[in-house]
């Protein structure tokens, strides 16, 4: 229903009212009664609209008000019960002391022992972050076994998660100068790499979903038509390395596609890209096609076939 306020009184002396006045003039001794008769009808019925409208305004300002009142209170009461909650368990983590967990008499070791990444990418799977698979192939697990020899354990730095500053190893927060872009692994350490992150992200605690589809994801990946063309092993890594970085970063934003299911279309604009960078890095070699005092022209990373 619109405000009534602002209707203006209609002109019954139009010609368009006549038969409706004609129909008045036998019960009224002229016209202009008829008229002045029909303007007070019309102002009667329209200031009762009116009056109902400022009364229904008014009842819904006042409801509006108290719905509004009743929701300030519901939400300072829920973040007292957050609040209390969470004081809570500060109090319980303070009380708890560190204890030896219980092992099982009848289980003996295993077969294979899972090399052991550095505490740097192990505090990146903690946090839920991209981390280069280059960290747990046989060749960033040695690199993080060198480093740990060389890093005093006692060696703290701050580091700032969700806005809290922390104290860490320093070896939690150094990125390794050795570090490999995923793109530029050798296959094999790339198959090898990412068994040992599957185990590692199932230490640490992932949702079971998430470890499910980052499986799904590599095994999808591993069996994709693109890796029996020339150069779909660089596609391949190239697009797990690219899709898998997109992925935590709208983890965090809350907006995370699901991984497991590959595109096609940007897996074959992937292969499009690689394959222009080999055909740039061919004519670029045959532009130098002497070596100058020895040296070799500088190409780009990409080298897997």
């Amino acid at each position: 229903m619109a405000d009534p306020s602002n209707e203006v009184c209609p002109n019954f002396a139009l010609d368009f009212y006549r038969p409706m006045r004609d129909a008045l003039l036998v019960n009224a001794d002229n016209e202009e009664q008829i008229l002045d008769n029909l303007v007070q009808m019309w102002t009667a019925e329209h200031n009762q609209r009116v009056e109902l409208w400022n009364e229904r305004q008014r009842v819904e300002a006042l409801l509006a008000e108290e719905a509004e009142g009743v929701r300030r209170t519901q939400e300072r009461e829920a973040q007292c019960l957050v609040d209390d909650e969470a004081e809570r368990e500060r109090t319980d983590l303070e009380k708890k002391k560190p204890k030896m967990n219980d092992f099982d008499d009848e289980v003996e070791v295993g077969n294979v022992i899972i090399p052991r990444p550095s505490q740097y990418a192990l505090l990146k799977l903690k946090n839920f972050e991209f981390v280069e698979l280059w960290y747990f192939s046989p060749e960033g697990c040695r690199d993080a076994a060198k480093s740990s020899s060389s890093i005093m354990e006692d060696t703290f730095g701050i580091s700032k998660v969700d806005d809290i500053l922390t104290m860490r190893p320093v070896a939690a927060l150094k990125q390794s100068r050795n570090v490999v872009n995923d793109y530029d692994l050798p296959i094999s350490d790339f198959f090898r790499a990412k068994n040992s992150f599957l185990v590692h992200i199932e230490h640490v605690s992932w949702p079971k979903k998430h470890i499910n589809a980052l499986a799904e994801f590599f095994w999808h990946l591993e069996n994709h038509p693109i890796c029996n063309r020339r150069h779909g092993n660089t596609v391949m890594l190239l697009y797990a390395h690219r899709v898998c970085r997109l992925w935590h970063d709208d983890l965090k934003r809350g907006s995370a596609f699901n991984i497991l299911k590959l595109n096609d279309s940007l897996m074959n604009a992937f292969n499009e890209e690689v394959v222009d960078q080999r055909l740039d890095d061919v004519l670029h070699k045959a532009s130098f096609p002497f070596s100058l005092k020895g040296a070799e022209p500088q190409l780009t990373s990409f080298h897997h076939s």
